[in-house]
């Protein structure tokens, strides 16, 4: 069994915890300086006057992978936290490679969604990942679903790098596929965005193997696979959207930059770091019944993830592409987090899994 301890949490120099709380209060600061200028905003900023004040918060975030690994909950603990908020009982297990599955709803149940969180590669998982999926399968199974979640803790970067948390997401998936004897009619692979690169480079896997990881051989199709807002390529300076909507969303280019550099170390992108790269062809043959690509219109990664969709359904037709309008990078899961009417793209998730399922 898993154990809900802390995990991929570093030991800051002096210098780093002391910076903290001057950090926090010029956050404060520039939070309190946009809801005063905000009325006045341009065209360029959200139209929602709460989405431009968390657009600003996250976007302006001045704390470094480390500091935020350090003064937040990790995995374990907001998955602990969540479920017990909940009344549910937590329930993990060890995977392979270092890593842990968390299960969300009952782990008997006869379909599984298998999920990977996003974050940059650098940061766990927020209670909105969590409460999110409990909601989900809540409402799916009061409809006559009997579905469950099984939820990836991989290890953060800088602690590892690629292509460790891709090794650790086949694992996973083996195990439901494996281990548990689910047939893959009655598995979804999904996650949202580097969760998202996870997603689709484990579904290439499946097809086209990473040299460097064990094949994963299925003999029918998974039931669906699907990208929230998927981080399929690192490049940030060629696409459209990372200066159309570089003030309406909750990432930043500069953010981009560290992740990828983090999580490459060093390292040439391949066909599998960037699902993007893959050539078209190596998708005519994906291992999965469906596809579905998610992504907001306010998104630094529209244009990315737009190109990606329209590569793809080109040689794989049952595939779904869905453009929440005036939705910044998982708004269901930052700035709408919780919000009752849900989101476009959030909405459109839960349509689409109960069709699969």
């Amino acid at each position: 069994m898993a154990t809900f301890k802390r995990v991929d949490v570093p030991e800051l120099t002096l210098q780093e915890k002391a910076d903290i709380p001057f950090l926090k209060v010029g956050l404060l600061v520039r939070l309190l300086y946009t809801a005063l200028t905000g009325v006045f905003r341009s065209k360029l900023y959200p139209k929602n006057f709460r989405h431009h004040l968390l657009t600003t918060l996250y976007r302006t975030s001045p704390f470094s992978a480390r500091q935020h690994q350090h003064i937040n909950l990790s995995a374990p603990e907001v998955y602990e936290l969540c479920m017990k908020n909940r009344g549910l009982e937590p329930e993990g297990l060890s995977l392979p490679h270092n890593a842990d599955g968390y299960w969300i709803g009952n782990k008997n149940a006869k379909k599984v969604l298998v999920y990977y969180h996003g974050g940059g590669f650098a940061m766990a998982p927020l209670p909105s990942h969590m409460n999110f999926f409990i909601d989900l399968i809540q409402v799916l199974n009061d409809h006559g679903n009997d579905i469950a979640v099984f939820f990836l803790r991989y290890t953060l970067t800088p602690h590892a790098k690629y292509p460790t948390q891709l090794r650790q997401a086949v694992e996973a998936l083996r195990y439901i596929l494996n281990e548990t004897g689910r047939s893959p009619a009655d598995v979804v692979l999904g996650g949202d965005s580097a969760g998202g690169n996870l997603a689709m480079s484990t579904l290439l896997h499946l097809s086209h193997p990473h040299p460097e990881i064990e094949p994963l051989i299925l003999e029918t199709p998974l039931a669906g696979a699907f990208g929230f807002a998927p981080w399929v390529n690192f490049n940030t300076r060629d696409w459209p959207s990372m200066t159309e909507n570089k003030y309406r969303d909750v990432c930043t280019a500069g953010g981009l930059d560290v992740w990828s550099g983090m999580y490459l170390d060093g390292r040439e992108g391949d066909n599998w770091s960037e699902p993007s790269r893959a050539p078209a062809e190596w998708w005519a043959d994906a291992k999965t019944e469906h596809i579905l690509l998610l992504v907001g219109s306010n998104e630094i990664l529209f244009s990315p993830i737009e190109a990606f969709a329209k590569k793809v359904k080109a040689v794989f037709p049952a595939t779904t592409f869905l453009v929440g309008e005036d939705e910044t990078h998982d708004a269901h899961l930052y700035v709408d987090a919780g919000v009752k009417e849900g989101t476009q793209t959030g909405n459109e998730l839960r349509r689409w899994v109960a069709a699969r399922l």
